[in-house]
């Protein structure tokens, strides 16, 4: 299973890293802390982007 960042979703989605902070802190993408690091489950970030195009 893969993990990213929120630098890397930022990329991915053409977001800014605040943006997806935001997305995180409001419960709208789900992520959980590591060593003071945000981290997205791959399927997680999956689920966010199919929810986003409907």
């Amino acid at each position: 299973m893969n993990y990213y960042t929120t630098k890397e979703i930022s990329e991915i989605l053409g977001l800014s890293i605040k943006t997806i902070q935001k997305l995180i802190r409001t419960r709208q993408l789900k992520a959980f802390k590591v060593g003071g690091r945000f981290i997205v489950e791959e399927s997680t970030l999956k689920d966010y982007i199919n929810a986003r195009q409907v």
